[in-house]
């Protein structure tokens, strides 16, 4: 019988391809590896590759560019970032280099530790708050509010300004997509400017007052005489609410639908708190909250045994490498929070720009999720989920979950 199946294509606007992508990855590394996308770019969808494009020093993050027009109702954002400081995540070294040598100097160990202090408390509050309803919608209710009430407390800022900062930290999230609206820009722009205006003036008393909180210690931080410019600041300082904070709702939102749809091991996380070291790393690598990075290729690499000539962009899709059983085996498709060699996934990113803060997503993924699950022992989804509909942020909408008695 002739084989009539459609060459396989990635189309992140395909709503199949949105709510479950891993059927056309599994296309993609077995049938073309190396994808021309409608969007001109590459793809490169097996472990290997991803790897090594994310690790190949030879390569650029700067002037991402596809081939595809930039729209009317865009030109005013890409006109702002041509403006705008480049934050870290769209420099090279040595000027990332440098950057995130002062920075990643107040990600210490200890406050690592005091940051899973706050978290904890953060969640054990919000948990005391939702303990009295039948059902809820985990997204908006209990994902969305940690990660910015943690990055909040970190950074030492008044709670009262933290509802409207939420807000603009969510217009400008959209930002990090190709492909925005027009009333999706109208919002990203102003949210920015907003933000902007509010973190300078919070910047500038830090220097008046400063306390022992990160945006202090990032305003102190020096090495060798260097220290971050105001425009740098505000660049680090409002990436932090963005990256950090919607990856970190998606972290926690893909993985409890992830257990929920697989009972056995929801059981072992209610169940066996010896899961916790490693049940933040498989479901990172499971559903990963981050589906593709962007490179720009600086020399001519043959890739898949494909010739790869310089100057073109790659997306890695890290998705896919994710579940590649040509790296993880016959089990790659296996949700296994137990998976020893869980954080070899390369949801972080890989190389130089590997994601500064890893250590914190994890801490908080790790925490949100066990005490949710082990608070609501008759936890149940009460209806589907609906999905964001991204192209590189992968997450739900809405997860609508019946919470049962707590424990």
């Amino acid at each position: 019988m002739t084989d009539v199946r459609t060459v396989p294509s990635w189309n992140p606007f395909d709503p199949e391809f949105l709510v479950d992508p891993y059927p056309t990855y599994a296309r993609l590394r077995d049938e073309d590896p190396v994808h021309r996308t409608p969007i001109g770019t590459l793809l490169v969808s097996r472990y290997e590759d991803v790897h090594r494009v994310l690790r190949d020093t030879e390569t650029s993050v700067r002037r991402f560019e596809t081939n595809a027009e930039v729209p009317e109702h865009m030109r005013p954002l890409q006109v702002l970032r041509d403006q705008r400081e480049p934050s870290i995540l769209g420099l090279d070294p040595p000027d990332h280099t440098r950057l995130r040598g002062l920075v990643q100097r107040t990600f210490t160990p200890r406050s690592i530790g005091r940051m899973r202090e706050q978290t904890s408390a953060i969640v054990d509050d919000l948990l005391d708050e939702l303990a009295g309803q039948d059902e809820i919608d985990l997204i908006g209710e209990y994902a969305f509010v940690i990660p910015f009430a943690v990055i909040h407390a970190m950074l030492g800022l008044p709670d009262t300004d933290m509802a409207k900062v939420r807000g603009w930290s969510h217009a400008i999230t959209q930002t990090l997509e190709p492909f925005l609206t027009p009333e999706q820009v109208t919002a990203a722009l102003d949210g920015g400017a907003q933000m902007d205006a509010y973190l300078a003036d919070a910047v500038e008393q830090k220097r008046r007052n400063p306390g022992d909180d990160l945006l202090t210690h990032l305003v102190e931080a020096e090495e060798e005489g260097d220290r971050m410019s105001t425009p740098e600041l505000l660049s680090m300082v409002s990436l932090l609410f963005v990256a950090g904070h919607e990856t970190t709702v998606n972290l926690i939102g893909n993985g409890v639908h992830a257990l929920l749809e697989q009972p056995d091991q929801l059981a072992l996380v209610r169940d066996d708190p010896s899961v916790d070291a490693t049940l933040a790393d498989e479901l990172l690598r499971w559903d990963s909250p981050v589906q593709t990075s962007g490179r720009r290729l600086l020399h001519d690499a043959e890739i898949s045994g494909v010739l790869v000539e310089a100057n073109e962009t790659i997306l890695t899709a890290l998705g896919s490498a994710n579940r590649d059983p040509a790296f993880w085996g016959d089990t790659a498709d296996t949700l296994d929070v137990t998976r020893t060699d869980a954080a070899r996934h390369v949801s972080f990113g890989s190389g130089v720009h590997h994601c500064l803060g890893a250590a914190l997503a994890r801490m908080e993924g790790e925490i949100a999720i066990t005490r949710f699950v082990r608070r609501f022992p008759g936890l149940a989804l009460a209806a589907e989920p609906t999905f964001n509909a991204r192209i590189i942020l992968r997450g739900r909408s809405t997860l609508p979950v019946s919470l049962g008695a707590a424990a």
